[in-house]
């Protein structure tokens, strides 16, 4: 959780700079995907869709992931490939997912995310930028205090609409495991995600480094 003036500064400093920190990592992907794979993006779309299910570590941080405490959460992602490209492939997820921080809150997500997947060899993939965001529904399990001029009166807040920013990185594995006939991925994520507005008084944002392992399987053979 966000303890102390310093963390706080600390989150509202990224939020106000997330959106040049986000142009400029785009820019940077954008320019040097597409100089590298000249053509990638005016191929026709080849509709390669995937199915991912993921466990998920849900660190109240800045930047910093950690297995302790456990927040754990699970997440099913549906992916969308737009252009024909197998060595740059240009991806979208839609993610629905479910996470609990004990003594604070619990949280369905639904956001989307876009990414560049490099295929290096066809043996990894990797997604150097991931950019994203949507809707986090927070069911609190804590009481809000409010200032009515001369003292502080708790208030009992359980449902909270918020938004959410995330970033990150993706890494995925092909195996030689086949489910239906088709290859298992192993895939593991991390992000950074900025959730607010949780209680405008007290918490008026919340970060979280999100580590998550999966499997994914594609639709077509």
């Amino acid at each position: 959780m966000c303890n102390g003036g310093e963390n706080n500064l600390n989150l509202i400093f990224v939020v106000n700079n997330l959106k040049n920190i986000i142009f400029f990592l785009l820019f940077n992907v954008l320019t040097t995907t597409l100089s590298a794979q000249n053509g990638a993006l005016n191929q026709p779309s080849s509709k390669k869709h995937a199915l991912e299910l993921n466990l998920t570590q849900n660190t109240a941080s800045l930047f910093s992931p950690s297995l302790s405490p456990i927040h754990p959460g699970i997440n099913i992602t549906g992916s969308f490939q737009w252009n024909k490209n197998e060595k740059l492939q240009l991806k979208q997820d839609a993610i629905l997912g479910f996470f609990h921080h004990q003594h604070f809150q619990n949280v369905v997500q639904l956001y989307t995310e876009s990414n560049f997947k490099i295929s290096i060899k066809d043996k990894v993939y990797i997604s150097p930028v991931v950019l994203g965001g949507g809707y986090f529904m927070s069911f609190l399990l804590m009481d809000s205090f409010t200032w009515d001029g001369s003292s502080y009166s708790s208030t009992s807040v359980s449902l909270k609409h918020n938004w959410v920013i995330s970033i990150g990185s993706n890494i995925e594995i092909p195996t030689r495991f086949q489910i239906w006939e088709r290859k298992v991925h192993i895939t593991a994520k991390y992000r950074l995600q900025v959730q607010g507005v949780i209680v405008k008084e007290n918490i008026p944002i919340i970060a979280y480094s999100p580590l998550m392992l999966g499997v994914l399987i594609p639709f077509e053979k």
